[in-house]
């Protein structure tokens, strides 16, 4: 019985033999011929679609790496945009430190802002460093020049307003006065 079924395959090309209901003529694999009029092997209709899918492929798989790359990017503009909102609540608690003579109250303030901070470094975001650094105009905005003696030029005097970095990204210039020596 397994024998009369490969006499049938081999008789019809689609596999099916005697039984075939495709409605033409089964063919040998000889004999097949393609929808282009010419014999299945010289046949150059299969390169060109096997051409076809691959370059799909491709552009299915350069699809799928940028539309990986805009959700990434989305997320961290999601995150930056969430993280400035925050900044100026570290700035209220600089300046309310200034003011508040009371112990306890400034120590309550200062755990407010230390946990803002340190939540703030576990999501990624750094504070730039200013005081005592060279003047670096991709990290700094100089708000103010002064001239003190013993510091070298475009040294960092004092810092206005603190500066934070995320994903490699200033998301906040520091603002920065900087030291100028006097022309003679």
């Amino acid at each position: 019985m397994f024998s009369e079924e490969i006499e049938k395959e081999e008789k019809c090309g689609c596999g099916f033999g005697e039984e075939c209901n495709c409605g033409e003529e089964c063919l040998s694999d000889e004999e097949k011929v393609c929808e282009c009029g010419e014999e299945e092997h010289d046949c150059k209709c299969k390169e060109e679609y096997l051409q076809l899918a691959q370059r799909v492929q491709a552009d299915f798989d350069n699809f799928r790496r940028h539309a990986l790359e805009n959700v990434k990017k989305a997320r961290i503009d999601g995150q930056i945009s969430v993280i400035e909102a925050f900044l100026p609540c570290l700035d209220i608690f600089k300046e309310a430190k200034k003011s508040i003579t009371d112990e306890n109250v400034l120590k309550g303030v200062e755990m407010v802002e230390d946990k803002i901070s340190s939540s703030l470094k576990e999501l990624g975001v750094e504070k730039i460093s200013s005081i005592g650094e060279v003047y670096n105009p991709y990290k700094h905005n100089v708000i103010a020049v002064a001239h003190v003696e013993g510091q070298e030029n475009d040294v960092i005097i004092d810092e206005y307003q603190a500066g934070y970095t995320f994903a490699d990204k200033v998301i906040r210039y520091a603002k920065v006065i900087v030291n100028k020596k006097e022309d003679n």
